[in-house]
């Protein structure tokens, strides 16, 4: 697939690409108590419309891009596109177990499972109604599929290629986690909660309530201090001890963040807002943080992964096109035709 890569440091990245490279966007821009500067380059990427999740495959170097109904598959090292995942009506994420790789459908009501190599197609799951988040929990062996408009969770045993549970939650769930021990925490939007599954029981075990945050959507994990990072509308990060549901720390962050990710390496969340703005969270200890600046992006870049071996963070997003207003209803922008591109977030 052609693809244009903008800044010098992708283009020297990529071998036998022959387009002329514009200037890295320097996003050096720091708060008083910053240290860290950051180079953001861009990879236009075919099709029309904007994104949703990205999903690291480390070990597999691979890159997954949700984009309106399709699956991009990049090499994670060179950016280049080596196979497309086709048949979605509206792609959101993904999940990989068994050596497969398995798509939220949300239009579709459905979880398409596809080759990881070659992008091909070889069969459809129907799940709940609106399927978004989906991830695969190693200790139990299944993969939790998060149906936002059925308000319930699909487990889906990944060998036998069906829907073997539903637990109804009574809300609309948002971004998911696991902790690798036997948990699941997902955001609750409505009751401001965060939901936690027992993967094993396959059973709601609990609601830890977040007071003060406004429509919960990102969340992030650190497993090793145990800690969750939920994301509020009212532009807060909640801080809560995933053993207990106590809230340690809360954080200034962008208005309506739409993704977290935790770099253990570094000891740093970064925050994903719709607003143009990433808050970059310095982790001091398990119960003390930092705002280490806020780093300017692309607007609507608002879901993170990040590759443990570089460190480098992705995100997609693509040129707004906005809608004119209407009194009392929330309004999404549309993408400007060929401008569909991954962000790449670099550390100098």
């Amino acid at each position: 697939m052609r693809k244009t890569f903008v800044t010098a440091a992708i283009l020297l990245a990529v071998s036998g690409c022959n387009k002329a490279a514009a200037p890295a966007q320097d996003a050096s821009e720091k708060s008083a108590s910053a240290a860290v500067t950051y180079q953001i380059d861009k990879v236009s990427l075919p099709g029309e419309g904007r994104g949703d999740y990205v999903l690291v495959d480390d070990a597999a170097r691979r890159l997954f891009v949700t984009h309106t109904n399709v699956v991009h598959i990049l090499d994670l090292d060179t950016l280049k596109e080596v196979a497309t995942v086709k048949g979605l009506k509206k792609a959101h994420g993904v999940a990989l177990a068994a050596g497969k790789g398995f798509a939220s459908d949300g239009d579709g009501n459905s979880i398409v499972v596809f080759d990881p190599k070659s992008g091909a197609t070889t069969k459809t799951i129907p799940a709940g109604q609106n399927p978004d988040s989906i991830l695969f929990d190693e200790p139990s062996g299944m993969i939790f599929v998060f149906n936002g408009t059925s308000k319930d969770i699909s487990i889906l045993d990944p060998n036998k290629e069906e829907i073997v549970k539903t637990i109804p939650v009574g809300d609309k769930p948002e971004f998911s986690r696991s902790d690798g021990k036997g948990k699941v925490f997902f955001n609750m939007e409505e009751e401001h909660a965060i939901g936690v599954i027992d993967t094993k029981a396959g059973t709601l075990a609990g609601k830890y309530v977040l007071d003060d945050c406004e429509g919960p959507a990102a969340l992030g994990i650190d497993a090793g201090n145990n800690r969750l990072f939920s994301s509020c509308g009212n532009g807060k990060m909640k801080v809560v001890d995933a053993a207990n549901g106590k809230i340690v720390a809360d954080i200034p962050v962008g208005e309506d963040p739409d993704g977290i990710v935790y770099d253990p390496a570094k000891k740093r969340i970064i925050v994903a807002a719709r607003d143009g703005g990433w808050t970059i969270v310095d982790q001091e200890s398990a119960d003390k943080y930092s705002v280490n600046q806020v780093l300017k992006i692309d607007p609507y870049a608002k879901t993170v992964a990040a590759d443990p071996q570089t460190g480098r963070i992705f995100s997609s997003t693509a040129d707004l096109v906005w809608p004119k207003p209407t009194p009392g209803k929330k309004l999404l922008p549309d993408a400007a035709p060929g401008s569909f591109r991954v962000m790449v977030i670099s550390e100098k």
